[in-house]
């Protein structure tokens, strides 16, 4: 768990953490996703989402082609060996549903399809 306070742009601090980018990140707990390349990582993430988009506690929103490319950096970083990323949210489906590219040996599971509840 990645306790932060308030801050305004917290995808800005979510993107960081999973980056393990440390120097991104100031006044919360300092932790951050420190892997290495023989490290698996689970993320979970809980909020409400629309088409494309998932819900932060501040705004602004987490939109999927940028989240997308934060786990595309994580990958080429090989900071991982493998990564699962559990999303509950409705329509969650639409934020890996032909955007999440194949070879970054990442699975991706949700609670809802592109156009469905959770």
């Amino acid at each position: 768990m990645l306790p932060y306070a308030f801050v305004i742009s917290f995808v800005l601090i979510l993107f960081a953490a999973i980056l393990g980018n440390k120097t991104a990140i100031t006044g919360g707990s300092g932790k951050v996703v420190d892997s290495g390349p023989n490290d698996h990582i689970f993320i979970y993430y809980s909020d409400h989402a629309g088409p494309g988009v998932l819900g932060m506690p501040t705004s602004p929103y987490i939109y999927a082609n940028r989240l997308i490319e934060v786990l595309k950096k994580k990958h080429a970083a090989g900071t991982y060996e493998s990564l699962v990323f559990y999303l509950e949210a409705c329509e969650s489906g639409s934020i890996f549903e032909g955007l999440l590219p194949e070879g970054l040996n990442i699975f991706a599971t949700t609670a809802s399809n592109a156009e469905g509840s959770s």
